[in-house]
């Protein structure tokens, strides 16, 4: 069986929207949906109900999602 601390509160799909992103920049929940199908961020399964832990779910898209920025040289060889 999967082991799952749930440290939080369980949210439903359009309150972890909510939570996690800005009016602004909020994705579907057509998004949330197909990110959950793919077991790309953790939920909960209550009997045919799912719920997210938002600090979970922020934990899981900045691990999975953070782009590094490029490094610049600060000094050159023979300049």
């Amino acid at each position: 069986m999967n082991d799952m601390i749930v440290k939080g509160k369980l949210v439903g799909a359009e309150q972890l929207l909510e939570q996690v992103f800005d009016a602004d920049s909020r994705p579907s929940i057509r998004w949330l949906r197909q990110q959950t199908k793919a077991k790309a961020i953790p939920f909960v399964r209550i009997g045919h109900l799912i719920f997210f832990d938002v600090d979970m779910v922020r934990a899981a898209l900045s691990a999975k999602n953070l782009v590094a920025g490029r490094h610049l040289m600060t000094s050159r060889i023979g300049v």
